[in-house]
């Protein structure tokens, strides 16, 4: 059930700007900044590929680092010293998302990795995958790009825990059909969390939500003056969002919002 909340400065101007007064369209513009980074949108029905890096911009902007409170850095090489089945890991390098991970095998030639990931929104499941290929963020970027690694800690951890964090892991991946990709609710964190603790959790996800409700306004002025092709991607990111639980009022003004950037 989506909750009403009263916007109040310095939110005002942006509500002025955009014309509308509820959180859910302001959620959802959120997930239209960050997803623009985190995966590729296909605009086209020939599945033309187009990337917008606002996420990396704003992160720069804001000098926001979204490293889990509670990981430390491990470097690569010792790895498999420090990594255990059912270890939490995240990577990323600077001012770029977090991705995460659920280690279920260090016995293996490459250490295997349980994820949540996909090379477009639409085909995000949850997978298998190698650490240097996780490292990588795609088997296409071996060799050619790496990440920083990290291991999130969990306080009171046990053998036992760990091991049942494989086990909901190997669960998950068993149903991977039946789990959809969603940014703001069911993104590679909150699935590492929830097999960690059975927390569906995205750290990463409030930081930037809050962000963007502290700075709407100055936020809105950087996308509202983009360029007329990303204006275009802008529109086609905004018509994913679902709008069946909108009033007729919500769904008046964010009409209006589609047409400012077409």
């Amino acid at each position: 059930m989506s909750t009403a909340y009263h916007f109040e400065n310095p939110l005002k101007r942006f509500v002025n700007c955009v014309g509308f007064d509820r959180f859910i369209i302001v959620e959802h513009l959120f997930c239209l900044i960050t997803c623009a980074s985190l995966c590729t949108t296909f605009f086209t029905k020939r599945s033309l590929c187009v990337e917008m890096d606002y996420l990396p911009y704003f992160l720069k902007h804001f000098d926001l680092n979204l490293q889990p409170s509670n990981s430390e850095y491990i470097d690569t090489d010792l790895a498999r010293s420090y990594l255990y089945p059912g270890a939490h890991i995240a990577t990323s390098n600077p001012y770029e998302h977090f991705h995460h991970g659920i280690v279920v095998d260090v016995d293996t030639p490459e250490i295997s990795i349980i994820h949540l990931w996909g090379s477009t929104k639409e085909t995000g499941r949850i997978q298998t995958t190698t650490l240097p290929i996780f490292l990588a963020g795609d088997k296409s970027l071996l060799g050619t790009k790496t990440r920083r690694l990290y291991l999130v800690n969990y306080e009171g951890d046990t053998l036992e825990k760990q091991q049942a964090t494989v086990d909901v892991a190997k669960e998950m991946l068993g149903k991977a059909d039946e789990i959809k990709y969603d940014l703001a609710k069911l993104n590679c964190e909150s699935f590492a969390y929830f097999c960690r603790n059975g927390q569906w959790k995205s750290g990463q996800i409030d930081m930037l939500k809050k962000i963007l409700l502290d700075n709407a306004s100055e936020i809105y002025d950087k996308i509202k003056d983009a360029d007329e092709s990303n204006k275009r991607h802008i529109a086609s990111l905004l018509r994913t969002i679902p709008i069946d639980g909108l009033n007729s009022k919500d769904k008046e003004f964010y009409d209006e919002l589609c047409r400012s950037f077409m």
